[in-house]
């Protein structure tokens, strides 16, 4: 069986040796979607990240192709639905609870967007390559005895929660599944948004999840500072640029965008655009998951995980 890596820069050579053991392993870094869809045509097997959108055309040009591997959790660039139609079987971090406990870089980039934002650090250090030094400037906000309310207490949001201790500040969430907790627990999401001074979103992108966060939980709350290191489709984009402009909201920093493998120009977007403004906006290229070390363990994790399932099926 031909099994393909479609973006291979530095890929876990522990992955590939072991998968070199049992397949023909097609080792690319793919660059445009016309030469994806020429390498995928005679593949069993493909190994991706987020580079693409696996999307109905691709899939029916890879005639042979019988599974997808991916090391994410979220599969929104994968049409899932149409490849198990087909036979097709997708194999990913998804509900791999106890693994994933073990992966810290998407909580530690959250923290890092929340210092980042809330000391202005982006700017200042923007105004000091220019030649300037003026603190008054950049005065930020202190994050001790400040109320973070985390939208979705799962893996992540508990690891956001946990460094928010040692910052000592007072924490809050929300969740649609019942979690036992020492932290102060909403009922609802807008209790949630009134109640904080940070909001930290960290909900899977699910049908019911689309456009979760938007002007309706702002209705009571307090100009907030917000973080979404989840998926871009969770809030609605367009509200979140209205809440900047009016003060609703007095710092952004995401490290999503909605359709963010479809654009053809992403300074179209209204959050980066309003970056481009110079709002308290920071935007960085869904870069979360992506350390060598969460990468290699998570393409490893995956690589053994796949050929478990397929010796199974042999």
């Amino acid at each position: 069986m031909k099994l393909l890596i479609t973006e291979s820069e530095h890929f876990s050579s522990k992955a590939i040796a072991d998968l070199q053991q049992h397949f023909e392993v097609r080792i690319e870094n793919i660059q445009t979607r016309e030469e994806l869809l020429l390498k995928v045509a005679a593949c069993e097997v493909i190994f991706i990240r987020l580079g693409f959108n696996i999307d109905q055309e691709v899939i029916q040009n890879a005639k042979n192709l019988k599974y997808i591997l991916t090391a994410t959790t979220g599969l929104d660039h994968i049409d899932v639905a149409y490849f198990e139609s087909q036979g097709g079987q997708v194999i990913s971090l998804k509900n791999e609870v106890d693994f994933l406990g073990t992966i810290p870089s998407t909580a530690e980039h959250t923290w890092g967007l929340l210092l980042a934002l809330l000391r202005k650090i982006p700017f200042a250090f923007d105004h000091v390559k220019q030649g300037e030094w003026n603190r008054n400037t950049f005065k930020g906000n202190n994050l001790r005895g400040k109320k973070i309310g985390i939208l979705g207490l799962g893996r992540v949001g508990k690891q956001v929660a946990h460094f928010a201790e040692a910052f000592g500040m007072e924490i809050g969430f929300f969740d649609t599944v019942s979690i036992a907790s020492n932290y102060k627990h909403h009922t609802t999401a807008a209790d949630l948004f009134q109640w904080a001074d940070i909001i930290s979103i960290h909900i899977p992108l699910t049908p019911e999840n689309v456009g979760f966060v938007n002007k309706t939980l702002f209705k009571n709350s307090k100009p907030l500072f917000v973080i979404n290191t989840s998926r871009g489709a969770v809030w609605d984009e367009n509200d979140m640029a209205s809440l900047l402009k009016e003060g609703k909201l007095v710092g952004l920093a995401t490290d999503v965008i909605t359709d963010e493998l479809e654009s053809a120009n992403w300074t179209d977007n209204p959050l980066i655009a309003l970056a481009n403004q110079h709002y308290n906006v920071i935007v960085t290229p869904h870069i979360a998951g992506a350390t060598f070390e969460s990468m290699a363990m998570t393409e490893e994790f995956i690589t053994q995980k796949f050929l478990q399932q397929h010796k199974n099926k042999i």
